[in-house]
């Protein structure tokens, strides 16, 4: 069984999306170089972690799905602490969260085949 293609698709589509609006703020709203670079830097390692999701006989394999999903969550925590820390932009904070809670819905929804 393999990974179906759409739905990763989808999930790496959703993560360009947080990288896209990540280079949007960090433009708009002066977002603190720490903060676009740790916060970039996650959305890396989920895209990397994300490519390793393996199939077994009853489907993902929640064992190969966990790092991506950690590393989905730490890039929401990280959020959290650099809305604090650089007083970011509402707006800014609302929609990376928003784009971060999309991946994980695209990252639930990945079948195998």
């Amino acid at each position: 069984m393999e990974v179906q293609p759409k739905e990763l698709k989808e999930a790496g589509n959703a993560l360009r999306d947080v990288r896209n609006w990540l280079a949007v703020f960090k433009t708009e709203y002066d977002l603190a170089e720490e903060a676009y670079s740790v916060l970039h830097k996650k959305v890396e390692e989920v895209a990397t972690k994300l490519g390793a999701v393996k199939c077994t006989a009853k489907g993902v394999d929640g064992q190969s799905m966990k790092p991506a999903s950690n590393a989905l969550r730490d890039l929401k925590n990280w959020l959290a602490v650099f809305a604090k820390e650089y007083d970011l932009a509402e707006e800014a904070v609302d929609v990376l969260g928003e784009q971060v809670d999309k991946v994980g819905q695209k990252m639930a929804a990945i079948k195998c085949a």
